[in-house]
């Protein structure tokens, strides 16, 4: 009875409206007139189609963008005929897809549409979740590190994972972590709202104005990830292996409430260094940033860290490495505006245009002089500087050594025969510049694309320190650890190192003085030749840099052979050491 009650109400409310719509057609009709109303109908139509005219013709004959500021990414680009993908239907479908993502005012459209979609988010308490790729896993958040986890190693993906994800599941039966392991430092007190939301592995949060990714790391891959680097150890002995985990902010601005959002990272930072080597020594970043929360280390709307907050890191790999780092009086400030990161790139959350970021870098007082390998050329490298102030707007974080190359190296002024290596990802393009002020030489090795086998490497040009700086996602990801695995003895697949040519006589260098601008070994050797004759070096622009002179001793069959040459570095264009100085 009761439902049949509930449905004729239902019928009546429906008989209501139907009544209400047809007396109101019926008062446009007496006042327009059928003409006029017709009229109208016909205007509407013409408007619609104008529009789509309008539009259709715009996006056959405007330029079409290639890239999207917004998205961060190269957008699709026309494709390639072939008889097999036309009958396939591929062709037109690529087709489609090119006019779809690179329609004029691109940026513009995914804009609007993304503040649309914003209003069917989930939003608590000016708190936003953003669902990863393939929808929310709701996955709860393990605590605990298991007992005995063993390093596995998935199949390779078919593609890098390029953002900052960790996809494998934790364990199911973990067991108490043991606290020797962990850093020295407690989770800074966090303000406690009161109310619980369900867990969520990955994915990313909006609060207040902040985005942040939840984390979800696994075990199984930080156990993979420490015997890594346990075999670079064992492998590399008189080296001193630092390794250097680092927090990011959902660590220390994810609000009490809803901790359960995201596994703790100290945990898992912790059980990370207790698997290491004894001889590894462990750079405590998070003990040192956990003391600074209230300051701006962590860009609002990007996933990297700020250089505040690689400079506290600097701090504690010093107090590993028996320096006393500089204070940031001793550097000059300055400041890039309006940086919009990656994480509205990939939220589209218009909280976060509100209060755009700012990118500081440091400019520091000590000499160097630094080149940059691309990908490619492993043995020919190219003069660079480690800051490219002509970064702006969504690329600003790029200030930082002009953003990820293979391999930068870089000389500086310092004489104490210490040598290091960082291997990174983006995250350390902010913390490797400090060192060039305590360093000799100092390597930056990109781990995703460094082409080299990196024990010889480090053997022939005399390293003696090797830095993994690496973020606590990256270090429980399958693709970086596979990357910093397989760099240990990688082959380069290009074009082999230049052989090194026959050292030329003394007396025919003697007698015929010319014969000085075609031997690379006296060009390099006589720094003023090329001073004196700038033609004759800047005529042989395509030759390789030549390898050093025969040391004493060398046979002309082993010098004969091909070898990996060492970038030479312009240390003539250093200032002299002080010592020196005094002495003139």
């Amino acid at each position: 009875m009761a439902q049949d009650r509930e449905m004729e109400k239902k019928d009546a409310r429906r008989d209501t409206l139907e009544q209400e719509r047809e007396r109101s057609y019926a008062l446009i009709r007496l006042k327009l007139g059928a003409g006029r109303l017709r009229l109208v109908n016909w205007l509407n139509i013409l408007a619609v189609l104008g529009a789509v005219g309008a539009l259709f013709v715009a996006g056959l004959l405007l330029e079409k963008p290639t890239q999207s500021a917004l998205e961060k990414r190269d957008l699709a680009q026309f494709p390639q005929f072939s008889p097999q993908a036309l009958w396939q239907g591929d062709y037109t479908r690529q087709i489609e897809t090119w006019f779809a993502d690179t329609f004029p005012f691109r940026d513009a459209f995914v804009g609007l549409a993304a503040s649309t979609e914003e209003l069917y988010g989930l939003r608590w308490d000016d708190l936003r979740i953003v669902a990863p790729a393939g929808g929310e896993q709701q996955l709860p958040a393990p605590s605990r590190a298991p007992e005995q986890p063993a390093p596995s190693q998935p199949a390779s993906p078919s593609q890098p994972e390029e953002q900052l994800t960790s996809s494998a599941p934790a364990p199911s039966q973990p067991e108490e972590q043991p606290a020797s392991s962990a850093p020295q430092a407690q989770q800074p007190p966090v303000p406690d709202d009161g109310g619980e939301l369900s867990s969520m592995n990955n994915g990313i949060v909006v609060y207040q104005g902040r985005a942040m990714s939840l984390y979800g790391g696994s075990y199984e891959s930080a156990a993979w990830y420490a015997s890594v680097l346990n075999t670079y150890q064992q492998e590399l002995e008189g080296v001193q292996v630092y390794n250097m985990l680092i927090p990011t902010a959902v660590e220390f601005y994810l609000p009490q409430r809803y901790r359960d959002l995201s596994q703790s990272e100290l945990e898992m930072i912790g059980y990370i260094y207790g698997q290491l080597d004894p001889a590894i020594k462990r750079v405590d970043a998070y003990g040192e940033i956990a003391q600074h929360t209230e300051e701006y280390l962590y860009f609002r709307t990007d996933h990297h860290w700020t250089g505040l907050g690689a400079y506290y890191a600097y701090r504690a790999f010093c107090q590993q490495a028996g320096f006393t780092p500089l204070e940031l009086g001793d550097f000059e400030t300055r400041r890039l505006d309006n940086f919009i990161g990656t994480m509205y790139a990939q939220t589209q959350d218009n909280t976060l245009l509100e209060n755009p970021d700012y990118v500081d870098y440091y400019l520091f007082g000590q000499p160097y002089t630094a080149q940059m390998f691309p990908a490619g050329s492993p043995y020919v490298g190219t003069p660079w500087n480690l800051w490219g102030e002509y970064a702006q707007g969504v690329n600003s974080y790029s200030v930082f050594l002009q953003g990820d190359f293979p391999l930068i190296q870089v000389q500086t002024s310092i004489e104490n025969g210490r040598k290091i290596l960082v291997v990174k990802e983006s995250f350390g393009n902010a913390f490797a510049p400090f060192l060039i002020n305590h360093y000799e030489e100092v390597y930056v090795v990109d781990q995703r694309y460094f082409q080299l086998g990196l024990v010889d490497f480090i053997r022939e040009h005399g390293i003696t320190e090797l830095c993994f700086a690496n973020n606590i996602y990256a270090a429980c990801t399958p693709y970086h650890i596979r990357c910093i695995d397989g760099l240990r003895h990688q082959v380069y697949q290009g074009a082999p190192p230049p052989a090194q040519p026959a050292e030329p006589q003394p007396q025919a260098a003697a007698s015929q003085p010319e014969a000085v601008t075609s031997q690379p070994e006296a060009v390099t050797s006589q720094p003023e030749a090329i001073a004196s004759q700038p033609e004759a070096t800047a005529s042989q622009p395509e030759k390789p840099p030549v390898l050093p002179a025969r040391q004493e001793g060398q046979t002309a069959e082993a010098e004969s052979q091909p070898q990996r040459p060492k970038i030479k570095l312009f240390r003539e264009n250093l200032p002299p050491p002080p010592e020196e100085l005094e002495g003139q």
